[in-house]
């Protein structure tokens, strides 16, 4: 059974949410306990998990209906498999360097199709590999 999650901010849930959309409302089932979700649904629908102090962004995650997945011809986006799905991940330019809160920018912009939904996930916090776990993971 998928844990129950934690809303924040007068959030809509995800089932509110998949009553009003004509797409699937990917999610992840592998995330970390104390992380809550901030749904904001306009102009697209967004999933903000947040730090258990609802302090960081930990991963946004954009949904929205297509099966197209953007590739921006960069020489640094590299193609990653997600689900049996052609995905494309791209670093951060300053991936590895500390910002001015003096934390470690890692993660970057992975991108990818599923179920007839586009996702566009990023973050500053987690590595690629962490990522890539937490977009296998959707459903």
């Amino acid at each position: 059974m998928a844990k129950k999650i934690q809303y924040n901010h007068d959030s809509k849930t995800i089932a509110e949410i998949q009553k009003d959309v004509d797409f699937t409302v990917l999610t992840p089932t592998k995330i970390p306990d104390d992380w809550t979700l901030d749904t904001k649904t306009s102009p697209w629908l967004s999933l903000h998990y947040m730090d258990s102090n609802d302090t960081k962004l930990m991963v946004s995650i954009d949904l929205i209906k297509g099966i197209r997945v953007p590739y921006d011809g960069s020489p640094h986006s590299k193609q990653v498999d997600i689900n049996g799905s052609i995905g494309y991940f791209s670093e951060w330019g300053d991936s590895g360097k500390v910002d001015q809160d003096e934390e470690l920018n890692t993660g970057g912009l992975l991108r990818w199709a599923q179920d007839g939904t586009s996702v566009e996930m990023l973050t500053y916090s987690l590595s690629k590999n962490q990522m890539l776990e937490i977009a296998r993971s959707m459903k």
